[in-house]
């Protein structure tokens, strides 16, 4: 007997008897003893009413995405829409804001040369990825009072002119290619010459402004200006003295100069479709 109390049968129901018991005084503490059954079927299948809850929701939106399938389909097309109506608006604002502030800046431009007459804004359509002169398209033509070699600028200065025409779009060569010969003018030293462009240059951003006088002050840092002519105006900002250097033979000057439009990377411009003096010989 002693050895039945000390062996591991006996300790076995020890423990079973000591759970059994807490289960009795929880039950009785935690409602009752009829309470009990309940609250063990309800601890044991708590688990699985989990489970089928989360497949019972699953397959109801199972069955509602495939039998609204078309419904949410057709929503989505309809905010898609709306989305790209309201980017369409964006990009109209921003573009009526982009003309009101061009014409402005023309508005300026008329103030201080009463002569000029401009095209309606225009913006760049196109570019000529084989052009090493960064030449373009824009989206006004013959049919927007438009002509042949008519200039070509924007607030900041001199573009280029209009060399080939139709009557809804023009291509226009820039002020770094060679077919462009305009006389210059620098502001502070008054040293003239002319833009005599080369492939060079032109891969650098730059203009070159040749036959200047070799004994010209001309210096770095200088405005440069067009001078007045029977294609472009007067007073068009070139841009400014980077670099100067004696010609070959010794007998001018040559000047480096940095644009004050940027042709590559542009999107707008006007076009001079007059001016006092135009198409005028002397």
């Amino acid at each position: 007997m002693r050895d039945f109390f000390s062996g591991f049968k006996f300790k076995i129901i020890v423990c079973v008897f000591a759970v059994v018991l807490g289960v009795v005084i929880y039950a009785a503490v935690s409602g009752g003893f009829a309470a009990f059954p309940q609250a063990l079927l309800n601890t044991i299948g708590k688990p699985f009413v989990a489970v089928s809850n989360a497949v019972s929701q699953w397959v109801e939106d199972s069955i509602d995405k495939f039998v609204n399938a078309d419904n949410y389909k057709n929503e989505n097309e309809e905010l898609k829409n709306k989305l790209n109506e309201m980017y369409q608006q964006i990009i109209d604002l921003e573009r009526v804001e982009e003309e009101n502030r061009q014409l402005k800046e023309m508005l300026k431009i008329k103030e201080e040369n009463e002569d000029f007459e401009f095209s309606p804004p225009c913006s760049i359509i196109a570019r000529n990825s084989n052009d090493a002169y960064s030449g373009f398209t824009i989206d006004r033509g013959s049919d927007d009072g438009i002509s042949l070699y008519d200039p070509v600028m924007n607030a900041n200065g001199l573009v280029g002119m209009v060399t080939e025409i139709a009557p809804t779009y023009s291509k226009v060569t820039t002020v770094l290619s060679d077919e462009i010969n305009v006389g210059v003018i620098t502001f502070e030293t008054k040293s003239v010459g002319i833009i005599d462009n080369d492939v060079q240059h032109a891969n650098d951003g730059h203009c070159l402004m040749s036959y200047i006088d070799k004994d010209s002050e001309i210096k770095n840092g200088e405005i440069v200006k067009s001078a007045a002519g029977v294609v472009f105006p007067g007073n068009l900002l070139i841009g400014t003295v980077k670099e100067v250097y004696s010609d070959q033979n010794g007998l001018s000057l040559h000047a480096v100069i940095e644009p004050a439009v940027d042709v590559r990377t542009i999107t707008d411009c006007v076009v001079i479709t007059s001016f006092k003096g135009q198409g005028v010989a002397d």
